[in-house]
């Protein structure tokens, strides 16, 4: 499977490329321009690098969609719809390695952000807790 041009979408500036909460069709790659993703309405993240792949949570793990995603300005998108995800990522194990590098990307931000949080603000402190001989 190759990636062809009929699966090439353009989104003006605010169209909504993805809503919280619908169920997961397939996934994207940006191909020029920029997105805008939110969470209940708070701006999270711009995407604006070319080859930035999103929209893949919900079919991986089988939930709706946990973003809302909006053109900024003129936006030009591959989409890869669920048919064809298995099939693709078989042959094209670059694909793969992508979504697992920005998965793994994603996963140290957010642990990064929890850490800072807690050393801003720490949730509980555990007072005279001897640490673990080792």
């Amino acid at each position: 499977m190759s990636l062809d041009q009929k699966e090439e979408l353009e989104f003006n500036h605010g169209a909504a490329v993805i809503k919280q909460g619908d169920p997961g069709s397939g996934f994207y790659i940006l191909l020029a321009g920029a997105v805008e993703v939110y969470r209940d309405d708070v701006l999270m993240t711009v995407l604006m690098f070319p080859g930035t792949i999103f929209g893949e949570m919900a079919d991986i793990l089988g939930k709706p969609r946990t973003c809302t995603v909006k053109a900024k300005g003129k936006a030009r998108l591959h989409f890869i719809p669920n048919a064809k995800i298995e099939n693709l990522l078989r042959e094209q194990p670059d694909i793969a390695m992508k979504i697992i590098k920005t998965l793994a990307t994603r996963l140290d931000r957010t642990t990064q952000k929890v850490a800072d949080q807690f050393r801003e603000s720490p949730m509980w402190t555990v007072e005279g807790a001897k640490r673990p001989t080792v």
